[in-house]
């Protein structure tokens, strides 16, 4: 089932009438008295090791199956509660297929061992990788000029997925296939851009969204249906228009990272087609200003709890990091009561907050927690 907000308030339609077996089994039950009573116009007796009585539970039991299968197929018909196979069906209805997961790419730079007079060939496909194993490999073909001791070439994992992401410059520095002039190789940027296939919920959030894509992407969702058809690892997105026929895009990444330059680049240019953007507009894609603010706290476990002190204590730690990850995102107030409520609710007796304070957090901006202090202020009386 889909857990996006834009479907929060639609309700969950049962086809069955959310019917359980025990009804179901009382319903037959009830049928065949009934019927017995029309026919020889008197009760049956049923007692529950009747033979009678066991052959109308078999049959409950397979029409109850039965119903769960019509109630299945019937919910899979419907956005808010269709997933896999049947929510690509229902993207078909609109021509929308699923994403499907992205190689990541880095920029390569091939150094030669020395200066040459000739042309230096690095072929379509040469294979680079990490000292941990994860391949590259360059995806057109490229040559070091003359006179030059390097080129840089882009390269794209050789498998798809989030797993090649995040490689930072100067870690895929093996050549795997040897050339006789290139005596180094080391990426100059961090691989980024790797996709998962499409999750339930972001597919389904953009057949929600895609309506507004039969117009050019002049309404507010019609450009985040485009955002997110980009990619779809966005999970946060503010459309504003701080002037006439001028649009600024704001994004953000799951886990709360920012667009680099590139990305950026690659999703203004995306978002610019002449197919998709209205003519006068003129679209940005900017960088959200990032408000810092520390965690500093003290929390204390009651006398009560203390043979669970140790698991509250992680449970506590865990609430931290949740709220470091709720609290990031484009527009979200900087609200310490949330702090308070996580930390309660992971069992912790008492919490004392210095920081953060309360801060009003614009729709273009978004907090960066730069510092955490958490003391465990020990165990005390109920």
């Amino acid at each position: 089932m889909s857990d996006i907000k834009q479907l929060a308030n639609i309700p969950e339609i049962s086809f069955i009438e959310n019917m359980t077996l025990e009804e179901t089994v009382n319903f037959a039950m009830d049928q065949y008295k009934n019927c017995y009573k029309k026919e020889y116009g008197k009760d049956p007796e049923l007692r529950t090791g009747d033979p009678k009585s066991l052959l109308l539970k078999s049959f409950s039991l397979v029409a109850y199956q039965i119903m769960q299968y019509i109630d299945t197929k019937g919910r899979q018909e419907l956005l808010k509660t269709s997933t896999g196979d049947a929510l690509d069906n229902l993207g078909a209805l609109l021509g929308m297929p699923r994403n499907g997961a992205k190689r990541a790419v880095a920029m390569e730079r091939f150094t030669l061992s020395a200066i040459r007079n000739e042309y230096v060939s690095i072929p379509a496909g040469t294979r680079v990788k990490t000292q941990s194993g994860k391949y590259f490999n360059t995806l057109d073909y490229a040559e070091i000029p003359m006179g030059s001791l390097y080129v840089d070439v882009e390269v794209q994992a050789e498998i798809a997925g989030t797993g090649s992401n995040g490689i930072q410059p100067g870690n895929i520095e093996v050549l795997v296939d040897a050339n006789p002039y290139v005596a180094a190789v080391t990426n100059i940027t961090e691989s980024t851009g790797g996709l998962d296939i499409e999750s339930d919920d972001d597919y389904t959030e953009r057949i929600f969204l895609s309506p507004s894509r039969y117009s050019s992407a002049g309404p507010r969702d019609a450009y985040e249906y485009y955002i997110k058809e980009w990619r779809s690892d966005i999970k946060d997105v503010k459309v504003v228009s701080p002037s006439p026929c001028v649009i600024e895009i704001y994004a953000v990444l799951e886990n709360g990272k920012l667009l680099t330059e590139t990305e950026r680049n690659d999703l203004q240019a995306y978002i610019s087609g002449e197919n998709m953007r209205p003519l006068c507009d003129k679209v940005l894609c900017a960088v959200p200003e990032e408000i810092p603010y520390k965690i500093g706290l003290t929390y204390w476990i009651a006398s009560s709890d203390k043979q669970s002190a140790g698991i509250i204590q992680e449970q506590v730690a865990e609430a931290v990091e949740e709220y470091k990850t709720w609290q990031r995102k484009l527009g979200r107030d900087i609200n310490p009561t949330e702090l308070i409520t996580r930390i309660r609710q992971a069992g912790a007796k008492r919490v004392r907050v210095s920081s953060p304070l309360d801060i009003t957090i614009s729709e273009t901006q978004i907090s960066a927690c730069t510092e955490s202090t958490v003391i465990y202020g020990g165990i005390e009386d109920d």
